[in-house]
C-alpha cells in the first residue's frame, strides 16, 4: 500500500492529530455509566482535542500566518453568548455550568485550530479517509457486539445481549455514528480526486458501507434510521453525476448496501423494533419524548426572554412534569431527567431567548456556508453533518459521547475550509514563547484532570460494585469537580451506615442536610429513597413524611419508592 496517496510527510503534526483524534474512543474500562467523564473513553478524547491545540499553535507561529472560516462572526456569536447567558441569566449551578461551558469552548477553540494547519483539499479528503477507518473499527466492535457471548469484554463493552451499543455503551450513539459513516463513504467515492487514490485506499470507503449499513440496519434505532437515511438520499441526489462517471464503483457501493443491509435485516429484528418505536410517536404511543417536548415548550413560555437559569433544568422540568402527572393519571414519567432530549429545549429553558439566539447565529452560519458551496458539494456537506446534528434533537448525544462532538466539529471544519481567510502575524519573540507555554499548560491541565478522571471512573464503579468503600479514596474523590456529588454522596453513605451500627446521628443528619440540599436542584428517587430511610432512623417523623410526599409528587407509581414507603410506614406504626 503506497501511504503517499494518503498522507503528507509536509504536514506531520495534523495528521498525528488527526489519527489520535479519531482513534482516541477505543479505549474501555468498566464503568458504571450515565454521562460524560464516568465512560472512560470520553477522558481519552478530551486529551487527543487538548493535544491539537499546542500542535496547531506551534504550525501556526512556525507559519506567521492565522486563518479564519467564513462567516466567523456568526460562528463565535454563539460560544460568546452562551458565556453572556450565563452571567445575565444566572447560574443556579456554578460547577455544573463550568464544565458545560468548558466543553463548547475547548471544542471551538479545537475548530478553529484545525484551520491553522494549513492543509491542502487532498490532504482534508486523505484525513477523511483515515476517519473512515476509524468508523470501520467502530462498526466492527458493533457486530461483535450482536455475537453470542461477551466476546473481547475486557476491551470492549460487551455484555452478551446483542446489541451493537459500540464504545459508547448505547445503541442510538452507535446507530448515529453508523449512519454518519454511510454518508461519509458516499462522499468519498464521489469526491473529484477519488481517482487518484491506490486500489487500496478506494477500497475503505466500500467496506464501511458494508460493515456500517450491516451494524445500523441491525441497532433498532429510530434515529440512526432517519438519519441514515435521510443522509443517504441528500449526498446521493448531490453527488448522482459524479457517481454516474464511476459506474463500477457506484455498483460495488450498491452492492455493499444491499449485502451489508440485507444481512443486518437478517441476523436481528433491528429494523422491526425501530418501527414500532416510531408508531409510539402517534397520538397514543407509549413514547415519553412527546410529553418531555410538551412539558419543555410550557416553561419556556414561563419565562421566554432570559429562561431559568443555566443548570436549573431538572428543578424546573419535575416541578412542571409533576403538574401533569397529577392532572392526567396515564402519565408518568417514572426516572429522572437530566436533559429534555433536545439541545435547542435545553437552552431555551435554561436560557430563553437568550440561549436559543446563540444557536441561532451558529446554524445560521452553517446554512450560509452550505448555501455558498452549491448544491453538489454543499447538499453533500449537509448529508454529512444530518445524522449527529438530527440525534442532538432528540437525545443528548455530546453529553454522552465526546468524540460525538469532536467528529461533529471535524465535519464543520471541512464543510467551512472553503473561503477561509489568511492574515499575517507580526509577533515578538516573546508573545510567541508566552502563547506556546499557555498552550503547553493548557494540555497539562487537561491531562491532569482527565487523568485522574479516568482512574476515579474506574475507582467509583469498583466501589459501587464491590460494596467496599474507603473514606479515604471517597474524600479524594469528592474534591474532584466531576466526581465530587457521587463521592461525596457515597461517602457519607457509607459513614452514615457505620455511625448506626452505635447508634450515632451526628453524621447522620449532615448526609440527610446533603440529600435535601441536593434534591432541591435535582430531584432523583434513588436519593429520595435513602433520605426517606435516613429520617425514619432519626425518628423525625415529620420530615419523613414531607419527603414522602414531595417524593411520590415528582415519582408517582415509582416501584422502588412505593415499596420503601410501605417499609417504613410499616416500621413506625
Amino acid at each position: 500500500m503506497r501511504f503517499t496517496y494518503l498522507f503528507s510527510y509536509t504536514n506531520a503534526s495534523f495528521w498525528f492529530a488527526c489519527t489520535f483524534l479519531f482513534f482516541s474512543a477505543f479505549y474501555y474500562h468498566p464503568n458504571m455509566g450515565g454521562e460524560g467523564l464516568f465512560f472512560p473513553y470520553n477522558s481519552v478524547v478530551w486529551i487527543a482535542m487538548a493535544l491539537v491545540i499546542p500542535l496547531a499553535i506551534w504550525k501556526m507561529l512556525e507559519q506567521q500566518i492565522v486563518r479564519v472560516p467564513a462567516f466567523t462572526s456568526l460562528i463565535l456569536a454563539m460560544p460568546l453568548l452562551i458565556l453572556l447567558a450565563g452571567f445575565v441569566v444566572g447560574m443556579e449551578q456554578p460547577l455544573s455550568w463550568m464544565m458545560r461551558i468548558l466543553a463548547i469552548l475547548l471544542g471551538f477553540s479545537v475548530f478553529y485550530l484545525f484551520f491553522q494547519f494549513n492543509i491542502s483539499r487532498r490532504d482534508i479528503h486523505g484525513s477523511l479517509y483515515l476517519l473512515c477507518s476509524a468508523f470501520i473499527v467502530h462498526a466492527f466492535i458493533g457486530i461483535v457486539q450482536l455475537l453470542p457471548g461477551s466476546l473481547l469484554s475486557t476491551l470492549i463493552p460487551n455484555v452478551g445481549s446483542q446489541i451493537p451499543i459500540g464504545m459508547f455503551q448505547q445503541p442510538n450513539l452507535q446507530a448515529s455514528l453508523m449512519a454518519t459513516a454511510l454518508s461519509l463513504s458516499v462522499y468519498l467515492l464521489s469526491a473529484p480526486d477519488f481517482h487518484g487514490r491506490s486500489t487500496w485506499v478506494k477500497l475503505l470507503p466500500i467496506v464501511c458501507l458494508l460493515l456500517s449499513s450491516f451494524v445500523l440496519l441491525s441497532a433498532s434505532s429510530r434515529v440512526g434510521l432517519i438519519g441514515g437515511s435521510v443522509g443517504l438520499v441528500l449526498i446521493l441526489s448531490a453527488r448522482y453525476r459524479l457517481l454516474k462517471r464511476r459506474r463500477q464503483w457506484a455498483l460495488g457501493m450498491l452492492v455493499a448496501l444491499l449485502i451489508g443491509g440485507g444481512s443486518g435485516l437478517i441476523v436481528n429484528d433491528g429494523v422491526v423494533r425501530a418501527y414500532s418505536k416510531m408508531e409510539q410517536l402517534g397520538a397514543d404511543g407509549q413514547d415519553v419524548r412527546k410529553y418531555i417536548y410538551r412539558i419543555g415548550l410550557d416553561i419556556i413560555s414561563d419565562k421566554p426572554l432570559l429562561g431559568h437559569g443555566i443548570g436549573s433544568f431538572q428543578r424546573v422540568f419535575h416541578d412542571k412534569a409533576a403538574e401533569y402527572q397529577a392532572e392526567d393519571s396515564n402519565f408518568n414519567l417514572g426516572v429522572s431527567f437530566s436533559h429534555p432530549h433536545n439541545e435547542l429545549l435545553l437552552w431555551g429553558i435554561e436560557g430563553g431567548i437568550v440561549g436559543l439566539l446563540a444557536f441561532g447565529f451558529a446554524i445560521g452560519a452553517v446554512i450560509r456556508q452550505l448555501l455558498c458551496l452549491g448544491w453538489q458539494r454543499g447538499g453533500a456537506m449537509a448529508g454529512l453533518l444530518l445524522p449527529i446534528a438530527l440525534h442532538t434533537q432528540v437525545e443528548h448525544p455530546f453529553y454522552i459521547s465526546a468524540y460525538h462532538w469532536c467528529v461533529f466539529l471535524f465535519l464543520l471544519f471541512v464543510l467551512f475550509q472553503p473561503g477561509c481567510k489568511s492574515f499575517s502575524l507580526n509577533l515578538s519573540s516573546f508573545s510567541e514563547r508566552l502563547i506556546k507555554g499557555l498552550s503547553g499548560v493548557l494540555l497539562i491541565v487537561v491531562l491532569g484532570f482527565c487523568g485522574t478522571s479516568l482512574y476515579y471512573s474506574y475507582q467509583i464503579t469498583y466501589i459501587v460494585y464491590s460494596g467496599e468503600a474507603k473514606v479515604s479514596d471517597l474524600s479524594s474523590m469528592s474534591k474532584h469537580p466531576y466526581f465530587s456529588d457521587v463521592a461525596t454522596r457515597y461517602m457519607l453513605a457509607s459513614l452514615s451506615r457505620t455511625e448506626q451500627l452505635s447508634k450515632g446521628s451526628a453524621i447522620t443528619l449532615n448526609y440527610a442536610q446533603w440529600m435535601e440540599t441536593y434534591l432541591k436542584n435535582k430531584p432523583n428517587a434513588g436519593i429520595f429513597v435513602d433520605l426517606i430511610r435516613v429520617y425514619s432512623y432519626l425518628g423525625d417523623f415529620e420530615r419523613m413524611i414531607v419527603t414522602i410526599k414531595r417524593s411520590l409528587y415528582l415519582f408517582p407509581d415509582q416501584p422502588l419508592l412505593l415499596s420503601v414507603v410501605d417499609e417504613v410506614l410499616s416500621k413506625d406504626k
